[in-house]
């Protein structure tokens, strides 16, 4: 939309009375509005509370809660089945130990590393009478 146009449209929409007689008066002139800038996404699906996808968008309630731990849950049990994924995860870190259920001596070694980490933040929160 080039500047004339452009101020042409500004000056109609500030002499409208509304939407549909600003589009009807611009209509007239012949001029249309600019094209949006990226074609419009798959309309919103409303999931219902229960399932994973609603706690994904942002809901937390107890039933949304629960579908997202049992997807962890069945997540993680589908990695563990396969041995592969803890090679493309990595080895010797916490996480793989935990959510690929490698057992190897660095992600063993990682691990124990964490949760004696855990361990001194939680011993030093309580000494400070907090909870951690």
């Amino acid at each position: 939309m080039n500047t004339e146009t452009r101020q042409a449209a500004l000056t109609v929409a500030a002499r409208a009375t509304g939407p549909d007689d600003c589009r009807t008066l611009l209509s007239m002139l012949g001029i249309v509005g600019p094209r949006p800038k990226r074609r419009p996404g798959r309309p919103p699906v409303d999931h219902g509370h229960g399932d994973y996808r609603t706690y994904l968008k942002g809901c937390r309630c107890d039933d949304c809660r629960e579908a997202q731990r049992l997807r962890g849950i069945a997540q993680r049990a589908r990695w563990s089945q396969d041995p592969s994924a803890a090679d493309r995860a990595g080895h010797g870190k916490p996480s793989t130990y935990k959510n690929y259920k490698c057992r190897c001596q660095p992600c063993s070694k990682a691990n124990s590393a964490d949760v004696a980490a855990f361990r001194a933040r939680r011993r030093a929160a309580a000494a400070l009478g907090g909870a951690a």
